[in-house]
């Protein structure tokens, strides 16, 4: 067989390239970094959701830049053809010094196949970015949801920490491996002071009570306010919680008195055995997590008798 015959066979099989098949560049006019849609000027004509490369330059894209494109187009076919875009166009530098990467799914994963770090959104489109331990159990070791939550979890998927809420009211809470709370700022409070652990608070006899009788409760005969039990104490928490106990003859009557600083009020009063809560005024504006404060359970009694009075609890807590 000669070599003009193989030469002729060879031109059936593999035609030479038609002139219509080019190397161009276009203008982009609007781009969708999640669904690819386009709109390309290419010498004064728009073309419309040109394909698009699959790579990361697709999600570097943006309104203005200048694209790459290759295909087929007849001469003088005013934009008919085939298109696709190859990527973007940058001078050296440009692309490291922009580089804006837009995806609604974005992750990296081990040889395995392990999720890694994942960068998105939720459903209802709130931002949502986690880091992985990198293992087939596939637990998350740090996650965050649109700047209102952040958390880091042991290798089961408990939460070591959370930190949750609106702007300005955000709260911090921690937690063992079994999931119980052992530190939290308080939430009810716009997120100033501490929630949990509760903290009690130590009272003490006054030397203004007297021993009268058999039992061992301080009392007072004075139809005046007298100062029985005070503690100075910390205060980490923006309610206080009371329990008093009173054996009196006579009228009976009783009050806790709470200096701090320039602050000074009654958070309860009674005339009996009771418990209850009152809050610290001021928290977190004007009074601050930590502060001192001076504690002071007072009595009287104006019926001439004696009121021997108690103080079976006082703590600090949350609500």
């Amino acid at each position: 067989m000669s070599d003009r015959i193989n030469n002729e066979l060879a031109a059936l099989i593999t035609p030479p390239p038609s002139t219509g098949v080019q190397f161009t560049q276009g203008r982009v006019l609007s781009w969708d970094n999640e669904l690819l849609s386009n709109q390309i000027e290419w010498r004064g004509i728009t073309l419309t959701d040109v394909a698009m490369v699959e790579g990361i330059s697709a999600l570097t894209i943006r309104e203005g830049d200048v694209v790459g494109m290759l295909g087929w187009a007849p001469e003088n076919a005013k934009g008919v053809g085939s298109w696709w875009i190859i990527g973007k166009l940058s001078n050296p530098g440009e692309f490291v010094a922009d580089l804006n990467v837009t995806a609604k799914i974005f992750r990296f994963v081990t040889e395995q196949g392990y999720s890694l770090a994942f960068f998105g959104k939720e459903a209802d489109g709130d931002p949502l970015w986690i880091l992985h331990y990198g293992g087939a159990d596939g637990q998350s070791a740090f996650r965050t949801l649109n700047g209102e939550r952040l958390a880091m979890s042991y290798r089961d998927g408990q939460d070591i920490f959370r930190t949750e809420g609106s702007v300005g009211e955000q709260n911090f809470r921690i937690f063992d491996q079994a999931g119980n709370e052992m530190f939290s700022t308080n939430g009810a409070t716009s997120g100033v002071g501490m929630a949990d652990p509760w903290i009690p608070y130590n009272m003490f006899p006054t030397s203004n009570a007297r021993q009268s009788g058999t039992t061992y409760l301080p009392a007072t005969t004075s139809a005046s306010f007298t100062p029985i039990w005070r503690g100075f104490n910390p205060v980490y928490h923006p309610v206080i919680a009371y329990g008093v106990n009173v054996i009196a003859t006579g009228s009976a009557e009783w009050r806790i008195r709470v200096n701090y600083g320039t602050g000074d009020f009654t958070g309860a009063s009674g005339t009996g055995t009771q418990g209850g809560t009152f809050s610290m005024p001021n928290f977190g504006a004007g009074f601050d997590p930590g502060g001192q404060v001076e504690f002071q359970l007072e009595a009287r009694n104006t019926g001439g008798g004696t009121t021997h009075i108690g103080l079976d609890r006082l703590y600090g807590r949350q609500s």
